[in-house]
């Protein structure tokens, strides 16, 4: 009798994690479906809608807002780790093999829209900037897609959008601070411009305990600029802000959390408008 007990504990056990695993994929590909390549911008006569669909889709839209008006508006994830932000993405093939085992994690992002006023002066001041970027925030904020934001005015033409709240092992909303205001110390001295951004996040992952690293940085063009940056408990943020200031590159950085290694990876890239030909059809060029 024993035996028959263990035999169908293990039957309805194995049907369970069948059935798991075949909600997992399911929901997998019904998610990547709806992904969006590139945020929507619709142009209407007296407003402008942003309608993103991406596992992160604040940045989607922040991006869409940075090509649109060839803004410097950068974004940093807040560390998500509990399951109400997060969700499985793990690709079929692995899953069939692997069907209870701990999978690949991604942020559980969908649909977001916001939409603001269009006038002859839309996106042509500081002001006007942060007043758009504050309402998508606000309705992100307002949204049921991972996270809490907030914008920061971080001076010289250009904004950030930072992470300060996750969900909590409960779903209840837990305040972070953001890792970039983590107060690091470097040797203040002449280097090129990526090795200091390399001896700025080397200094960040060993004061925060949380690793941090370049992704996609444009390492040529930044090995040619020489800069002289460095100091004593500054935050991290201000250390970039001046790298990038002394380098006089036109980019924008994405600082994305990735759960599964518990690592932040950090990216440079050029800031773009887009243009929009006779017939509407849009493309992104250099910004000027």
């Amino acid at each position: 009798m024993r035996f028959l007990i263990i035999a169908l504990v293990t039957i309805a056990t194995n049907f369970h994690a069948l059935a798991n695993f075949q909600t997992q994929v399911q929901d997998r590909q019904e998610r990547h479906s709806r992904y969006m390549e590139n945020a929507g911008v619709r142009h209407l006569a007296d407003s402008i809608t942003v309608t993103a669909n991406d596992a992160r889709p604040l940045a989607q839209a922040v991006t869409a807002l940075s090509e649109e008006f060839a803004w410097v508006i950068d974004f940093e994830d807040p560390p998500y780790y509990s399951k109400y932000d997060l969700v499985d993405d793990t690709v079929r093939e692995w899953r069939e093999a692997h069907p209870t085992a701990n999978g690949v994690m991604a942020i559980a992002g969908d649909t977001f829209q916001t939409q603001f006023p269009k006038t002859p002066d839309t996106g042509a001041s500081l002001t006007e900037e942060e007043h758009i970027l504050d309402r998508a925030i606000s309705d992100y904020n307002q949204s049921t897609n991972p996270g809490r934001f907030s914008v920061r005015n971080e001076g010289d033409g250009r904004f950030a959008v930072v992470g300060t709240h996750v969900k909590d092992g409960n779903g209840r909303d837990q305040a972070v601070s953001p890792i970039l205001d983590t107060p690091i110390s470097i040797q203040e001295e002449t280097r090129d411009a990526y090795t200091t951004i390399e001896t700025i996040l080397n200094a960040l992952t060993v004061k925060s305990q949380t690793k941090v690293v370049p992704f996609i940085v444009p390492q040529n063009a930044l090995a040619q600029s020489r800069v002289a940056v460095g100091g004593q408990n500054v935050p991290a943020r201000v250390l970039l802000l001046q790298t990038l200031s002394a380098a006089k590159m036109k980019v924008y950085w994405r600082l994305y959390y990735d759960h599964d290694v518990k690592t932040y990876g950090f990216s440079l890239l050029p800031l773009v408008r887009a243009n929009y030909d006779a017939s509407g059809n849009r493309a992104t060029v250099l910004a000027p």
